[in-house]
């Protein structure tokens, strides 16, 4: 699943980024248990300047860039708490795993890129570290809540396979920007004339020719709202079931809405599209264990765990045997570890990665994804032309894929809708 942004960019963008300097700070927002900073609030605002003007945008009015600033520092701060609660923890190995792809991503090595951070005025490493755990926690959070929510069966993976837009998924991909106007639940006919004025509002400026980011900024509720209202691309099976059908008939730079869902109001516009993938695939048999960290072991006891379990197996014991006795992953536990067939792109990238790279009969080192620590090996591989398995696969990361953003919507809501939050004098 995609990545939390917002964090991300900002780590990206350090480099250039001045610091906000407070000389007195107060607390601007009670989050349950925790507190936000006037100085963080400044800082964000700050860092969300500097993003429009790098993509030359014009920003929305200020106080409703100050609004929707503090209702993403508490959608974080309420997603942080609920992670360390169910004791989601970012180990070093891991953290600096990540920000050394960041690095690369910046043509720079780790050692480069920290020093750079720390010789930029207003910069430096311990910040930009911290900024990129809390956003790994929180896709950690994302995905454990959503695997528990979304659930697709058999049949809906055959019935998504039978249709057109199941026939179309492997050809094409789409890049959506997107502004939503939400609705309370239960909302009163006020509510929804209010959100209908509201989006209608939002068409006329871009029916006025304003840039789609800036009214993306200005009048959606969407998490992506600071980033443009920007989806990223994405197969149409993989778009909200909303936006499926007509995206298909849309042209390059066409807005279409407004839409109306039991949640809000919503606009899309197609940003790009590009054509689909090769039928042809490289698949390796592949074998696992899965030791998950749990409340009473440690991510730290987990991982040593698995490295004992390792140590058994490249002393002679049976892999199979050990996957069915410990293995966190009941599914693959039951066939001695294995996972079948398997395509690439279809695990989450950390084991892909060794999967791909690793000998055959070869077992892995240690290592870690978002479901926990693993060791696999490679006892075959080949070449061939899309199974049915694989359709399967394919069809069933499709569907999850396009109830991910509705259900994290909706998960979202509710958290914020639970949370006490004191709103105080948040101006400068």
């Amino acid at each position: 699943m995609r990545a939390f942004p917002f964090l991300l960019a900002l780590a990206l963008l350090a480099p250039q980024v001045q610091a906000v300097v407070t000389p007195i700070d107060k607390v601007a927002v009670v989050v349950d248990d925790s507190l936000i900073l006037q100085s963080e609030i400044d800082k964000r605002i700050k860092d969300v300047v500097f993003q429009f003007s790098q993509r030359k945008s014009p920003l929305p009015p200020e106080d409703v860039l100050r609004k929707q600033v503090i209702e993403q520092l508490i959608l974080e701060n309420l997603q942080l708490n609920l992670a360390g609660r169910a004791g989601i923890r970012i180990d070093d190995t891991e953290l600096n795993a990540a920000i050394t792809d960041i690095a690369k991503q910046n043509g720079s090595t780790l050692d480069a890129f920290q020093q750079k951070l720390d010789a930029t005025p207003g910069s430096s490493y311990a910040e930009v570290r911290d900024q990129i755990k809390r956003e790994l926690m929180i896709n950690k959070l994302r995905q454990r809540r959503m695997q528990d929510r979304i659930r697709i069966t058999d049949q809906d993976v055959q019935n998504f396979l039978r249709s057109p837009t199941g026939q179309a998924e492997l050809a094409s991909e789409y890049r959506l920007g997107h502004i939503v106007v939400n609705l309370p639940d239960e909302a009163t006919p006020a509510a929804i004339a209010a959100g209908e004025e509201k989006i209608k509002q939002a068409q006329a400026a871009l029916a006025a020719g304003k840039d789609f980011a800036q009214v993306a900024a200005t009048y959606s509720n969407a998490e992506t709202a600071l980033q443009g209202g920007d989806l990223g691309w994405r197969k149409a099976a993989q778009l909200p079931t909303l936006f499926a059908e007509p995206v298909e008939k849309m042209q390059v730079g066409e807005v279409a809405g407004p839409f109306r869902t039991p949640g809000g109001f919503h606009l899309i516009k197609l940003i790009g599209k590009r054509g689909g993938e090769a039928m042809r695939v490289q698949q390796w048999q592949v074998e696992h264990i899965l030791i998950k960290a749990t409340e009473i072991l440690s991510s730290e006891d987990a991982k040593q765990k698995l490295a004992d379990i390792r140590a058994q197996i490249l002393k002679g014991k049976s892999f199979a045997d050990e996957a069915r006795i410990h293995s966190d992953d009941p599914g693959s536990a039951r066939q001695g570890g294995s996972l079948g067939w398997v395509a690439a792109g279809e695990m989450v990238p950390e084991f892909d990665k060794i999967m791909r790279s690793i000998p055959e009969k070869q077992v892995s080192d240690v290592f870690q994804s978002s479901f926990g620590w693993h060791i696999l090996q490679v006892t075959g591989h080949r070449e061939q032309d899309v199974s049915e398995q694989y359709r399967a696969n394919m069809a069933r990361q499709a569907l999850y894929g396009r109830k991910y953003d509705e259900e994290l919507a909706s998960w979202l809501r509710e958290l914020r809708n639970d949370a006490f939050v004191e709103i105080r004098d948040t101006s400068k």
